[in-house]
């Protein structure tokens, strides 16, 4: 950069020749000398560098709410009423503090200027009315004329407001009166009525024939492009793939059914206590998760050897009190009555629970008559409600008879087909049962073998130790369960 002649020559450099030249040298020996005398530059003062981080007289220091309705939104950012706790409106937030919250910053910031000005959307509205594209220059005219257009949806928005974009963001909706389609197939569901992609692409046919040929002779493969598009069109809309659940009652005989039930029961035991209100039933575990489907060489065969199709099974008789307690388990496992198992190995399991056999390991009224003396009768501390299904043994004569004048119990039988919502253990206690169940597997220490053997993984496990193993497997998944779960499982299946 050239240096003026009257610059230098105001620090004490004189012209070398006439036509007021500078040589190199007296240009550079003036540039060290300015330098050395520290009078170069004007000295810049150094401001501190201060972060506003709140408004000690207008805002809280919280974060911005992000998970509230429109209308919440609406009286919480825009409102300020310091003696209902409403310290600060979002006009009153500076740009640094909204954007320590990113979360649909654009939108909030945006707001935040339009609303510096006015008070309420009201004033907003009347002052804009019927100006779509000049705003006197308060913001971008893209912006703010997008803002405007999509105003109502903004404040009147029921969902999670972190989100950046409204709904209808991403692909465009390929089928014709995606509505119509939408309607259908709630209406299948809330009949309770199968859904599938079948029913989806009947629709279609009988509906729209005509864009569902134009669409399939426009791709390669018609079939897997419409699936994919019926399969993102399902979870747009709120759908997932779920495993069907037969049920012999819809939802809403199920509802009132519970109500009933549970209005009928609390009349008839209104005087006993919640220790005194027990719930019974079985449930089946298995050594391992015996497979649906196995992974085989491409090419070969599926087969697989007998004593590998079932894993060992065994039944849990699983008890417990409206006050949260659990009493002991009844085991029922495979094995003659009377056999070597019931003479020789129940010696060798875990005290404190109890143990029977059956031929088919489950439950009968032999086997009902002894979970009634010899588990549910120590108990017992005085006269009790036996909370059970409609399982015959259950419900039988001779099983009533051993309840009442063995074990001092009056049983209260559950409504047919309606133990998936009136039972308690069905309702909220076998899901995290056998959720402990499937996280112990995980847990214990491989047991076919040693690593030092050959060919570890082809040994099969004896029938004796696979008993043991699931006996004390449930046990650990047994003390898992809490007071408060069994507590929850009791005030939804039987509502006050």
């Amino acid at each position: 950069m050239l240096l003026e002649r009257r610059t230098l020559a105001g620090n004490g450099v004189q012209g070398g020749n006439s036509s007021g030249a500078l040589s190199a040298d007296s240009i550079a020996a003036s540039v060290v000398k300015l330098l050395r005398d520290g009078s170069a530059l004007a000295k810049i003062p150094q401001v501190a560098i201060t972060h506003q981080t709140t408004i000690q007289e207008f805002a809280v220091p919280r974060a911005i709410p992000t998970t509230r309705s429109g209308k919440e939104a609406w009286d919480q950012w825009f409102s300020a009423d310091p003696k209902i706790g409403l310290y600060c409106a979002l006009k009153d937030y500076t740009k640094e503090m909204i954007k320590v919250d990113r979360r649909k910053y654009s939108e909030r910031l945006t707001l935040a200027v339009v609303f510096s000005k006015y008070q309420n959307f009201s004033q907003f509205e009347t002052e804009y009315a019927g100006h779509a594209l000049t705003y006197s220059g308060l913001l971008q005219e893209s912006n703010l004329a997008r803002w405007v257009q999509q105003v109502h949806q903004l404040l009147n928005v029921n969902g999670p407001l972190k989100r950046y974009n409204l709904d209808g963001a991403g692909r465009p909706v390929e089928i014709p009166d995606s509505a119509a389609l939408e309607s259908f197939m709630h209406k299948l569901r809330d009949a309770e009525r199968a859904l599938t992609c079948t029913h989806l692409v009947n629709f279609l046919k009988r509906n729209i024939r005509t864009w569902l040929a134009t669409y399939l002779a426009e791709k390669n493969c018609g079939y897997q492009s419409l699936l994919k598009l019926l399969q993102r069109f399902c979870h747009r809309h709120g759908f997932t793939r779920q495993k069907p659940a037969r049920s012999k009652k819809i939802q809403v005989e199920l509802a009132t059914t519970r109500a009933t039930f549970a209005a009928d029961f609390h009349k008839a035991f209104d005087g006993f206590a919640s220790d005194l209100i027990i719930n019974v039933d079985e449930t089946g575990m298995t050594y391992d998760m015996p497979p649906n489907a196995i992974w085989s060489v491409r090419g070969g065969r599926a087969k697989i050897a007998t004593s590998e199709k079932h894993s060992y099974r065994m039944t849990a008789v699983l008890s417990v009190r409206a006050n949260g307690e659990n009493l002991p388990i009844l085991f029922i496992m495979r094995g003659k009555p009377g056999g070597d198992i019931e003479k020789g190995k129940f010696d060798s399991f875990p005290v404190g629970h109890h143990y029977a056999v059956h031929e088919s390991k489950w439950m009968d009224s032999r086997v009902w008559a002894i979970y009634l003396r010899k588990v549910l009768k120590p108990q017992i501390r005085q006269p009790s409600v036996l909370l059970l299904d409609n399982f015959e043994p259950h419900v039988s004569k001779e099983g009533h008879k051993i309840a009442s004048e063995e074990a001092g119990c009056v049983v209260a039988a559950i409504p047919p087909n309606a133990t998936s919502v009136v039972q308690p253990l069905d309702v909220g206690f076998m899901t995290p049962f056998k959720r402990h169940l499937r996280s112990l597997w995980l847990e214990e220490e491989i047991i076919e073998g040693s690593d030092s053997e050959e060919d570890v993984d082809l040994m099969t496990v004896p029938a004796q130790q696979k008993r043991l193993t699931m006996i004390h497997r449930a046990i650990k998944a047994w003390g898992r369960i809490t007071p408060a779960e069994i507590r929850r499982s009791f005030t939804k299946a039987i509502p006050q």
